[in-house]
């Protein structure tokens, strides 16, 4: 495992259902690109055992390691992100069957290489990504080897399936290609790292379908939950997490933006206030699910944003999100990891009761998204809707 190269290896459990989710029977060539250290590779020699595999890597000690193991198989040492993957894999654009992949995680810089695979996969094009990853890519080099009618069982990051950033990609990518499924992983399934990935299944071809079964895994890889959800709706967010709660949990009142509401977070880091020996407000200092908080005044108000009395508050950052503060008297400077939200004072209860209600903590934890720490954004909680039967009260 290598962190500088994006490597995080897959759980066998995890190898095996992904494996066991593709619908082809025999088919004839396999590829996976970055196969780590083989557990995808070994899933698909036991599934699929006349099929020819083809794989790569950008470690070399993985591509020395596997051929070893496989000797009669071709392991090439390749860069996943390379314009020129097809001539050294020695394959042609449309002739895989299936693609298997875990791909690496991290950012890369625009190029206009990266560029041309985006736009020829029909994946969108580079201007509409205000940033590009290194999974976005190899998703889009399978996509071009597919031959038509080819699957793909790739693992990808939490912000593909749920970033307002991504947005564009998931619109290309249903309106392209058939998804076949989505599968929403554990935190934790990879070792050494927390982040939240989901494995996406996709069909090359004809588009026939028009709902698509998003489900829920174990970290053994037993899957513990299904629905069917509308391609359409899947543009917004893909996870089985946020599609469940939206069937089953919403408000039936205004929403924070039909309230009026200002929402705006701190522009310091805890880093920089700590520096700067004045008080603040952070993350660490919310630590109960709803609670008064007092202050007086300093001297940084005139160029920080800063919470002050009537203003709810809570973290937009953290492992636990559903937490909520009013701020009864002062004023204090907020740290870039908490947001203010600022309502008349008639709306001030009903939004602390529908946060704090059952449904508002189920709803702040399908909204959270983000890889490692969750993250709420500003665009989603303007859309948090008042719950107007709250089964909570804090008056």
């Amino acid at each position: 495992m290598n962190k500088e190269l994006g490597q995080y290896y897959t759980h066998q459990n995890i190898s095996k259902l992904l494996i066991s989710k593709i619908f082809a029977k025999n088919p004839k060539k396999i590829l996976e690109l970055g196969v780590g250290d083989g557990s995808l590779f070994r899933a698909a020699k036991d599934r699929w055992k006349n099929s020819d595999l083809i794989g790569g890597d950008i470690d070399i000690r993985n591509v020395h390691s596997l051929k070893k193991e496989f000797p009669d198989t071709n392991i090439y040492f390749i860069n996943g992100l390379s314009s020129n993957l097809r001539s050294d894999l020695k394959i042609e654009f449309g002739s895989v069957d299936v693609g298997i992949c875990n791909p690496p995680y991290i950012a890369i810089k625009k190029s206009e290489d990266l560029g041309k695979i985006l736009e020829q996969s029909n994946l969108g094009f580079l201007h509409e990504y205000s940033q590009v990853t290194s999974d976005l890519i190899f998703l889009a080099q399978n996509l071009l080897l597919l031959k038509d009618g080819g699957e793909l069982g790739i693992i990808i990051p939490d912000g593909l399936i749920t970033s307002h950033f991504f947005e564009n990609f998931r619109r290309n990518l249903i309106q392209n290609y058939q998804l076949k499924g989505v599968i929403e992983l554990p935190s934790k399934i990879f070792p050494k790292t927390e982040a939240k990935t989901h494995i996406l299944i996709i069909k090359k071809g004809k588009i026939t379908n028009y709902q698509v079964p998003i489900y829920l895994s174990n970290d053994v890889g037993e899957i513990t939950s299904k629905i069917f959800v509308k391609k359409k709706d899947l543009i917004i967010r893909m996870d089985y997490k946020y599609n469940y709660w939206k069937r089953s949990c919403t408000g039936n009142g205004k929403t924070l933006s039909e309230l009026g509401a200002v929402i705006f977070r701190g522009k310091p880091s805890k880093k920089e206030l700590v520096q700067s020996g004045n008080l603040f407000l952070h993350t660490s200092d919310l630590q109960r699910p709803f609670q008064r908080m007092k202050f007086h005044s300093n001297s940084l108000f005139e160029n920080l944003p800063f919470a002050q009395a009537g203003d709810i508050v809570i973290p937009r950052v953290g492992k636990r999100l559903e937490k909520v503060s009013i701020i009864t008297s002062g004023k204090v400077v907020i740290s870039d990891c908490v947001y203010v939200i600022r309502v008349e004072k008639k709306y001030r209860q009903a939004v602390i009761n529908s946060l704090v209600s059952c449904n508002g903590k189920e709803w702040i934890n399908a909204h959270a998204h983000g890889v490692c720490a969750k993250v709420i954004s500003k665009i989603d909680l303007l859309n948090f809707r008042l719950m107007v039967d709250s089964d909570a009260s804090h008056s």
